[in-house]
């Protein structure tokens, strides 16, 4: 990666960064917080809002690929991206290694040097990143979906999130091996568990 596309991906962060701090700075409720705070209503068994049972209809279809228990809720990609395999599942370590230092340059930040959500930019983003560690989350997520996310990143719905759209600034190899290594992040953790 050479100096413009680091400044070019710099700058994507920075602007879904500033982009997440105005929207939370007006006061809006963002799908992703009213999801939030209907699920945390459910778990306390706290009455419903009039309107709740329309959103956990729709959350429910939104969210069928859900594990009994789990707290990740994730919706299913895309059918352009559904059935993606990474091609780097059998190159591992050239791809480890290039990912890395993608993840390094332009993820960690907000996902953290491990992968665990606590990156420097962390702490001003709601919702907050998601924890690239957990391997519970991450075994239920398929590569097609990972995929679709790193490309087309947060600001879409129901995610809202800071999350920039890399496909812009990341080849499809640059973005598979980042998934490759993100992949590895949550290994490490469950084998050090």
């Amino acid at each position: 990666m050479n100096i413009k596309q680091y400044f070019v991906t710099f700058l994507l962060l920075l602007l879904g960064t500033l982009i997440v701090a105005g929207c939370t700075a007006s006061g809006e409720e963002t799908a992703v917080q009213a999801e939030t705070d209907e699920h945390v209503e459910e778990d306390e068994h706290v009455d419903e809002e009039p309107h709740a049972d329309e959103d956990d209809h729709a959350d429910e279809e939104e969210h069928s690929d859900d594990e009994a228990g789990s707290d990740h809720a994730h919706v299913e990609p895309p059918e352009e991206f559904a059935a993606l395999t990474n091609p780097y599942d059998h190159d591992a370590e050239e791809a480890l290694a290039a990912g890395k230092d993608i993840f390094d340059t332009s993820c960690a930040t907000c996902h953290g040097p491990e992968g665990a959500g606590d990156g420097s930019a962390a702490e001003g983003l709601d919702p907050k990143p998601a924890s690239l560690a957990d391997a519970t989350m991450m075994n239920d997520l398929s590569d097609g979906y990972l995929f679709w996310r790193v490309s087309k990143g947060g600001t879409m719905e129901p995610f809202n999130s800071a999350m920039p759209p890399w496909e812009a600034g990341l080849t499809e190899d640059q973005r598979w091996q980042v998934i490759s290594y993100v992949r590895s992040l949550s290994e490490e953790a469950e084998h050090s568990d």
